[in-house]
């Protein structure tokens, strides 16, 4: 569109006149934004156009860094297993309190209930104990192995379900 308000031979031609009128004014705007002419308050659909225009010709944010994904579940990952060090930590003090507890107050009424619990084993067949203590002392190292190995990371298995 001229100066005059006449269309111009450059201006494309719209079937609809509400698309036409939508381009105009979006021209408008870009010239306005362009000249540094100030925002007027009475057409708020020009206003939107020339903050639209300015938001573009403000220049594009850096992109973002190969594996930054990665990056962010990383530290996910090892904030959630900082977290999670602690509360082992703590659940093992408190077994290991709970066990010492359990063993002294054991000692201490061991005179009330020891005679009780040797009268069955005394009924048992010759060597049968020591064979049920043998197998105890079996599941007890096999376990404790295995929990080893998981506390320090070297599981198999657990690391064949991560992957």
């Amino acid at each position: 569109m001229n100066r005059n308000g006449i269309p111009s031979d450059n201006e494309p031609r719209f079937d609809d006149e509400r698309v036409a009128r939508e381009w105009r004014l979006q021209e408008r705007a870009l010239q306005e934004e362009r000249a540094g002419l100030p925002m007027s308050a009475g057409d708020p659909r020009l206003a939107q156009y020339r903050l639209l225009s300015r938001a573009l010709r403000a220049p594009v944010m850096e992109p973002i860094p190969y594996g930054f994904a990665t990056q962010v579940a990383r530290r996910a990952e090892s904030a959630a297993n900082a977290g999670d060090r602690l509360e082992r930590l703590l659940q093992g003090g408190l077994l290991g309190l709970l066990l010492v507890i359990g063993v002294g107050m054991m000692m201490a009424t061991s005179a009330n209930w020891l005679p009780a619990l040797q009268a069955p084993l005394q009924a048992l067949p010759q060597g049968s104990v020591s064979w049920g203590l043998v197998v105890a002392a079996c599941c007890a190292l096999t376990w404790g192995w295995d929990g080893a190995l998981r506390g320090l990371g070297l599981d198999g298995a657990a690391q064949g379900r991560a992957a």
